[in-house]
C-alpha cells in the first residue's frame, strides 16, 4: 500500500508540474499554438500589378554580364566590347529594352532625347564598321543588330509609330484599311484638306497647321492615358485618329504641293 501511495503521489506531482509549466509557457506561444486560430497580420505584403511592373523594370535595368568573359555588358544587347562576344538579339526583346527604356508601367511614355542618346551609344558598339575585322558570322550578326536598332529608334521616336508598335505587341495591331469612325473629326479633316487646297498664302497654311497641331497634341495625351489604362481597343481607335491628323500635318508641310497626294 505504501508503494502504491508513493507512486500515486509522484504521478500527481508530475501532473501539477506539467500544468504549471504549461500555464507559464502559454503566453509566449504563438496564437495558433495556444489554441487560437492563426491569422495573417494585417500588414502582410500583397502582390499587386504595380509591384510586378516595378520588379520587371528592376530586372530590365540590372547589369548583365558577358557569357564569354563575365565582364558587365555595356547595354542590354548580347554584345561585349571587352572580348568582342556577340550573339543575335533575342526575338522576345522589345525595342524599349534595346534602347534602355522601360516598357512598364506605360510603354507610350518615352524620353526621345534620351532614346537618341542611347541609340548612339548602342550603335557605337554594334555598327558593322566596328566588326569588319571579325569573322563573317559576327559581321552578319552586327549588321542585323544595327538594322534592328535603327528600326527601334524609328518606331519609338514617333508617337504614331510608337502607338502602332505597342498595339502590335499587345495583339491589337491595326490595318492599313482602318477607317476613322468619328464623323465630326472626319468632317474637320476634310475641311482642313480643302483649306490647304484653296490656300493662297503661307499664313493661311500656318493657321490650318496650328489648329491641326492642337488636335494632334490632344490625341497624343489621350493615347498616353489609354496606354496607362491598357485599354488597347480604344487606343487603336485613337491611333487611327492620330494617323489622319498627321496626314494633314504632312500635307501642310509640303504645301503648295497637291494635298490630295498625302
Amino acid at each position: 500500500m505504501t508503494s502504491l501511495s508513493q507512486a500515486l503521489s509522484a504521478a500527481m506531482f508530475r501532473v501539477r508540474t506539467l500544468a504549471s509549466l504549461s500555464a507559464h509557457a502559454r503566453p509566449f506561444l504563438p496564437r495558433h499554438a495556444a489554441g487560437r486560430p492563426l491569422c495573417l497580420p494585417r500588414y502582410a505584403p500583397r502582390i499587386s500589378a504595380l509591384n510586378l511592373r516595378r520588379n520587371y523594370t528592376d530586372y530590365a535595368s540590372r547589369t548583365r554580364t558577358c557569357p564569354s568573359c563575365s565582364a558587365p555588358l555595356p547595354t542590354a544587347l548580347p554584345v561585349c566590347s571587352n572580348c568582342e562576344y556577340i550573339a543575335p538579339i533575342p526575338e522576345s526583346m522589345t525595342y524599349h529594352e534595346m534602347l534602355g527604356t522601360p516598357y512598364e508601367p506605360n510603354p507610350f511614355v518615352v524620353d526621345v532625347p534620351q532614346l537618341k542618346k542611347q541609340f548612339r551609344a548602342v550603335q557605337a558598339i554594334v555598327h558593322p564598321d566596328r566588326w569588319v575585322s571579325r569573322p563573317p558570322e559576327q559581321q552578319a550578326i552586327a549588321a542585323a543588330m544595327s538594322s534592328r536598332i535603327n528600326e527601334a529608334l524609328h518606331r519609338l521616336s514617333n508617337p504614331l509609330r510608337r502607338a502602332e508598335y505597342i498595339l502590335a505587341r499587345e495583339g491589337h495591331g491595326g490595318e492599313e484599311t482602318d477607317k476613322l469612325d468619328d464623323m465630326e473629326l472626319l468632317m474637320e479633316i476634310m475641311e482642313a484638306r480643302e483649306g490647304l487646297a484653296n490656300a493662297t498664302s503661307p499664313e493661311e497654311v500656318a493657321e490650318i497647321r496650328a489648329e491641326n497641331d492642337a488636335k494632334i497634341q490632344e490625341t497624343i495625351q489621350e493615347i498616353e492615358q489609354l496606354a496607362a489604362a491598357k485599354d488597347w481597343p480604344a487606343l487603336r481607335t485613337a491611333a487611327v485618329k492620330l494617323k489622319y491628323l498627321q496626314g494633314i500635318d504632312s500635307a501642310a508641310a509640303v504645301w503648295p504641293a497637291n494635298v490630295n497626294d498625302h
